[in-house]
């Protein structure tokens, strides 16, 4: 993915909640996000279970066992993915 958006424009990216305002870039913000950010999202993403469940963990052992920033980065992260697939289901239905 480049800088610029396909087509032009700006990149945006959609309000984490009511009260929050809409994100607009002129340059890719994933060039933005430092390495180590962008690590936390895939081990998020492939930590995921069905359903919303937890999956397999990045370390061994339980959630107890993993470290402490990267359990609340993946709340985080969960909590902005809950917000954006409510607002995505908001928008589908009119």
């Amino acid at each position: 993915m480049g800088a610029r958006p396909p087509g032009g424009g700006r990149w945006v990216i959609p309000a984490a909640g009511e009260d929050q305002p809409e994100m607009e870039w002129r340059a890719n913000p994933r060039l933005a996000c430092p390495p180590g950010a962008l690590h936390a999202v895939r081990l998020w993403y492939l930590s995921r279970g069905g359903m919303g469940g937890l999956g397999p963990l990045p370390d061994a052992g339980g959630v107890n066992d993993q470290a402490a920033w990267l359990m609340h980065a993946f709340n985080v992260l969960a909590a902005a993915d809950d917000a954006w697939s409510e607002g995505e289901r908001e928008r589908r239905r009119g």
